[in-house]
C-alpha cells in the first residue's frame, strides 16, 4: 500500500505534463488495476505509451524524445523524487525509456516487490481508441471511496490484454532461445493472471483483437525486436507455440505463480492449473 501511493504520485504529476506536444497513454498492469479496475492486484510498475506528432523524420522523432527524457526526469526532481542519471536506459532511438524511481521505504523488504519505481515508456502509436478513467491510491479509495481522484489517458482494453499476451509469449520465447543474459524473468507470469481474470469478467474481449489488431502488434513487435530476437521476426508464430508449450509442461512456474498471488494479489485468485490452461486457450485463439 505504501508503494501504491508513491506510485499514484508519480503517475499523478505525469498526467498533466506537457513538451512539445507528446501524448502519453497510461497503459499495462498498472493501469489495468488503477483505473480500468478488473485485476485486483499491486502492480508496481507504470507504463506509458507516448504517441508523438504526426509527420515527423526518424530524426526529429529520436531528439524530440531525447528532450522529452530530460524534460521528464528534470520534472521529477523538481517534485522530491530520485532518479539516478545512470539507470536510465535508452533504446531504438529513444523508443523505449526506462526510469528507476527511488523512494525511502519504512517496511521491510517483499520479495515480490522491487525497491524502486520503474517507469517505462514506448513511443508506439495506438491501434484502438484510448479511454479516459479515474485513479485514485488503494489507501483513498479504502478511506474515501466516493473521490475519484484524477482521470488518466488510458490505453483501450482489447489492446491491453493483446499485449499482455504478446509480451508474455515474445519475452518468453527470447528467454528459450538463448539470445538474451539475463536470468527467465519470474515476473512474467503476472500476465498469465492478469489475461485470466480479465477474460473471465469480460469473455467477448477477444472479438475485437484476434486476426488483424493482434496480427499487426505482432508485425510491430517482430520489426521492433527483430535485431536481438531475428527468430521472432522470421516467424513469430512458431517462436509464441513454443512459449505456449512452455507454459504447459514446466512444472517451476507454479510456485512462481503461488509466490505472486500470496504476495501481491488482493483480489480474486485463481489457481496455477486453471489460469495455465485459460491463458492458453485464450492465447491459441489468437494465433493464426
Amino acid at each position: 500500500m505504501e508503494k501504491d501511493v508513491f506510485v499514484t504520485e508519480v503517475l499523478q504529476r505525469l498526467t498533466d505534463i506537457d513538451a512539445e506536444g507528446i501524448q502519453l497513454i497510461f497503459c499495462g498492469g498498472t493501469c489495468l488495476s488503477k483505473a480500468h479496475g478488473l485485476i485486483g492486484r499491486m502492480s508496481e510498475d507504470i507504463d506509458f505509451k507516448v504517441v508523438l506528432p504526426t509527420g515527423l523524420s526518424r530524426s526529429q522523432k529520436s531528439r524530440m524524445l531525447s528532450r522529452f527524457k530530460k524534460h521528464l526526469i528534470a520534472v521529477l526532481a523538481a517534485e522530491g523524487f530520485v532518479v539516478p542519471q545512470d539507470q536510465v536506459p535508452a533504446r531504438d532511438e529513444n523508443s523505449y525509456i526506462a526510469l528507476n524511481i527511488l523512494y525511502e521505504s519504512r517496511f521491510g523488504a517483499v520479495a515480490s516487490l522491487r525497491s524502486e519505481i520503474k517507469l517505462e515508456l514506448s513511443a508506439r502509436p495506438l491501434l484502438l481508441p484510448m479511454q479516459t478513467l479515474p485513479v485514485q491510491s488503494i489507501l483513498k479509495l479504502l478511506v474515501d471511496p466516493v473521490n475519484q481522484g484524477f482521470r488518466v489517458n488510458c490505453l483501450g482494453l482489447q489492446e491491453s490484454i493483446g499485449e499482455k499476451v504478446l509480451f508474455y509469449l515474445r519475452r518468453t520465447a527470447e528467454a528459450l532461445s538463448g539470445k538474451v543474459s539475463k536470468e527467465y524473468d519470474e515476473r512474467l507470469i503476472r500476465h498469465v493472471y492478469d489475461v485470466t481474470v480479465i477474460n473471465r469478467q469480460l469473455p467477448d474481449l477477444i472479438s475485437g483483437l484476434a486476426g488483424k489488431v493482434f496480427e499487426v502488434m505482432v508485425q510491430a513487435d517482430a520489426e521492433r525486436f527483430g535485431r536481438q530476437f531475428p527468430e521472432f521476426r522470421l516467424n513469430p508464430v512458431s517462436e509464441m507455440l513454443k512459449s505456449l508449450e512452455y507454459l504447459d509442461k514446466e512444472q517451476s512456474l507454479s510456485p512462481e505463480y503461488d509466490r505472486f498471488v500470496t504476495d501481491l494479489v488482493y483480489g480474486d485468485r485463481v489457481a496455477f492449473e486453471e489460469a495455465r490452461q485459460e491463458f492458453i486457450d485464450f492465447a491459441r485463439k489468437l494465433l493464426p
